[in-house]
């Protein structure tokens, strides 16, 4: 065989191995077994063409033609591997919903507060104009597609490294403990009386003047002004509770989690846009030239919880959705 034919050979297995998935090691082999059927077959229409009197680069074309498109041969023997597996297109729609929630909430409580979220190297910009239905649903779309491909990324990254974290089909079942929704139900309705109740003597400074000591509530009228909208939450997570205690995981009971899961995203965000979480005003007098820098750290640190916490009950409120429409399917 002459250096023309090696080199046709070749060209053509280079192709093939351009259409094959896989890793190195086994592209290798299937080229290898690839090159040596060319070889058999080449000795075979060598021994039947020698009386016919057939010329060798005809036979090599011959032989590649039979094997048929390269391409087509090289996907057949090793296919590509699809962008996203069949079996992990599930989570991925999970997380990509999970994530867009999140940056989604961070957008609308940026418009609340009129001002943009800003976490370098994260800067979220407010909707310029809320009440336009047209720059809502471009900002949805622009949110959904950053997002999507920001979970691809890191699908194909954890895949890549054989770490993909998986959400199959039971993952997202409520598997209610009994003892733990009682300890959360107690728990919520502690906060409703503390709220209510003790709210002005341990959110609150003591100030000691001579012999007396002066309380100066922290509570500003960021919080007062959402109290009741923060009640109707509280009260609807303990019936929640209540419902996976009593019920289990049922339709009803997930209808709950959502609606009380909803309820709290929009009070925090209420919270987040007021900026007064705490005021300090009362205490200036005392506390002088460091009251301003104790306001604002106060209120950072507040905010700060509140956008995680609402962020916290986006995620389960996503997955609760899903869970909800597998329930119903």
């Amino acid at each position: 065989m002459n250096a023309r034919d090696e080199t046709t050979i070749h060209r053509w297995l280079d192709e093939a191995a351009a259409a094959m998935g896989g890793d190195a090691r086994r592209r290798e082999e299937a080229l290898r077994e690839l090159e040596a059927t060319i070889h058999e077959r080449l000795e075979e229409v060598a021994l039947g063409g020698a009386a016919d009197g057939v010329p060798p680069d005809a036979a090599v074309r011959d032989v590649l033609d039979a094997l048929g498109d390269p391409a087509e041969v090289g996907a057949a023997f090793m296919p590509m591997p699809a962008l996203i597996e069949a079996r992990h297109t599930r989570p991925f729609v999970l997380h990509t919903f999970i994530v867009f929630a999140i940056h989604f909430l961070l957008v609308i409580g940026a418009t609340m507060a009129a001002r943009p979220f800003e976490i370098p190297p994260v800067r979220l910009l407010p909707l310029a104009n809320p009440r336009s239905l047209a720059e809502i649903f471009t900002r949805v779309l622009e949110t959904l597609v950053f997002d999507a491909g920001l979970v691809l990324c890191a699908y194909l990254a954890f895949r890549r490294l054989g770490l993909l974290l998986r959400s199959p089909r039971g993952a997202l079942a409520v598997l209610p403990d009994r003892r733990r929704c009682l300890e959360g139900a107690i728990f919520l309705a502690l906060v409703l009386v503390v709220v209510n109740f003790f709210r002005d003597t341990l959110l609150a400074l003591y100030l000691r003047d001579g012999d007396a000591t002066a309380r100066v509530p922290l509570v500003g009228p960021g919080i007062l002004d959402n109290l009741l909208l923060f009640n109707l939450w509280l009260l609807c997570a303990v019936a929640r509770d209540v419902g996976y205690l009593w019920r289990g995981e049922r339709r009803v009971t997930i209808g709950i989690d959502l609606f009380a899961g909803s309820l709290g995203v929009f009070c925090l965000l209420r919270m987040v846009a007021s900026e007064r979480l705490i005021d300090l005003g009362r205490a200036q007098e005392a506390l002088g030239p460091s009251a301003d820098n104790l306001a604002a750290l106060l209120n950072a640190a507040f905010t700060v919880l509140m956008l995680l916490g609402a962020s916290a009950l986006a995620v389960r409120l996503v997955r609760r959705l899903f869970r909800l429409a597998l329930l119903r399917s």
